[in-house]
């Protein structure tokens, strides 16, 4: 048969799919408003400096004794080794590519391609993005899409790459904690296909009791990959300890509920309601693997908003297949084999679309690059810093803010507090937020750590305080940053 050339097979339905990546890439190009970004980037430079990973903390002056689990050292390695290639423009880009492969895995996975998967793989997105970022965290969602691909290929295409899961995990684990998650999907996979088998709800897509046991082998020799990491068998008990800290879940945005007043978070309210009304009025077979993956990953979802981007890579494929049997039962003259052009004016007009639409994203992506510079000094006391540092205070011991304690280690300073809150620990973050919220002996931080000046957003409430106080002078003000310094 004679091959039809590559810039001929341009129908509507391959644009419809590149347009959609090339949107999605564009959309994950985001400006450096990460705070935590800056102290993973300092942790890589440590490693790679030190050739060692370290074992307590390094960057501060208030908990030098506290134990540091350096759960995400591989991807802050590779965080510092683009930033040598490429600087932030090239972590920008990467990060994106990053978020793109993640939902490009996701749409495989989903029927209806084109037009239904690109739908729902884009309400997945949606939901996702509170979270984009060029962030370690990044490489979660990838881990967790190629868990889920590959549990695609072993039951839907009947293509067996178990053998690939210990490999990813024993990866994973040196990227991020997160790996427990992987974990727990497996295991969701197991009872999912198990409860079906015993309960009588098998169908022809549903696992063999032989395919079960080879999953379970999975997850056992996955367990036993999680153990290499330089943490050992003290990463498979990390997540349980993140999950406990009352304070992280209390003062950090990200580890709270989801705010469904904000707009932010209604992709995944609709992304999650929309899925569960899918669900009950399709007639598609019960499948309780899906059932479980919906539940125990929208639970997570609604517990912490940092795992919304993985509720959204199990759950999308779940959506376009009941979407699909929905709308086939209803509409069945969408399902018709239909014509596509590929050849002639349509091809060169599609041609034409694609370009103008890869031009508009290129320079839609440059110009958040080059807008970076000015986010950082929006949010960032990049001038506070160089008054500091001309008034040769940067030696002596400063109360930062909690938001800026990832920049300023990055700068080489030796902070108070970082994002880092694993770290430090609920009673010294409480302890932090004495001052910084003045309650209490607000002093208190301040007289025990023997603060030399305070660096601090000029709104803060503490800003205020200090403004009237008789021990503490105000020798610098700006729109984003002040400073006081102890009166002698």
């Amino acid at each position: 048969m004679h091959k039809v050339p590559l810039p001929r097979r341009l129908d509507t339905r391959r644009l419809l799919v590149m347009v959609f990546f090339l949107l999605l890439f564009t959309m994950a190009v985001r400006e450096l408003r990460d705070p935590d970004f800056w102290w993973h980037l300092a942790t890589g430079r440590y490693i790679w400096q030190t050739q060692s990973i370290p074992r307590h903390d390094v960057f501060s002056y208030t908990v030098p004794h506290h134990r540091w689990i350096t759960h995400e050292w591989l991807s802050q390695v590779i965080i510092w080794a683009l930033y040598l290639l490429g600087g932030l423009p090239l972590l920008i880009l990467v990060a994106a590519l990053v978020i793109t492969l993640s939902f490009g895995l996701v749409y495989v996975q989903c029927e209806g391609r084109p037009h239904w998967a690109v739908f729902t793989v884009l309400l997945g997105a949606l939901a996702s993005a509170i979270t984009w970022g060029v962030r370690p965290q990044m490489l979660n969602v990838l881990s967790a899409a190629a868990f889920a691909f590959l549990f695609y290929q072993y039951k839907v295409r009947n293509r067996n790459f178990l053998w690939l899961y210990p490999l990813l995990t024993a990866l994973w684990v040196n990227l991020h904690s997160g790996f427990f998650l992987g974990l727990v999907m497996l295991g969701c996979f197991i009872v999912g296909e198990g409860a079906q088998r015993l309960l009588g709800y098998a169908h022809q897509d549903t696992l063999s009791w032989a395919q079960i046991r080879n999953l379970a082998l999975a997850l056992g020799a996955s367990i036993i990959a999680a153990l290499l990491n330089p943490n050992t068998y003290e990463m498979l008990l990390y997540p349980f300890g993140t999950l406990g800290s009352r304070a992280m879940q209390t003062y950090i945005q990200e580890w709270a509920s989801p705010n469904f007043h904000q707009p932010q978070y209604w992709p995944f309210a609709l992304l999650l309601l929309g899925t569960a009304a899918a669900m009950t009025l399709s007639r598609r077979a019960v499948d309780l693997t899906e059932l479980l993956l919906f539940c125990s990953f929208g639970l997570a979802g609604l517990i912490s908003a940092r795992h919304i981007p993985l509720f959204a890579i199990v759950v999308t494929p779940i959506l376009t297949g009941h979407l699909v049997a929905w709308s086939r039962d209803r509409f069945p003259r969408l399902f018709r084999p239909g014509y596509s052009s590929s050849g002639g004016a349509t091809v060169i007009l599609n041609w034409v679309l694609l370009l103008v639409i890869g031009a508009g994203c290129a320079l839609r992506c440059a110009q958040v690059i080059g807008n970076n510079p000015r986010a950082l000094q929006e949010f960032y006391p990049l001038a506070a810093l160089d008054y500091i540092e001309s008034t040769g205070l940067s030696q002596a011991r400063m109360y930062n803010s909690y938001n800026w304690g990832g920049y300023l280690l990055w700068r080489g300073y030796r902070v108070f507090i970082d994002g880092r809150a694993d770290v430090y620990g609920d009673e010294f973050i409480n302890e932090y937020l004495l001052a910084y919220q003045l309650r209490g002996d607000w002093r208190q931080p301040l007289e025990k750590y023997t603060v030399d000046y305070v660096l601090i957003e000029s709104r803060a409430s503490l800003a205020t305080l200090l403004t009237e106080s008789a021990d503490w002078e105000k020798v610098y003000e700006d729109e984003v940053a002040v400073v006081f310094t102890r009166v002698p």
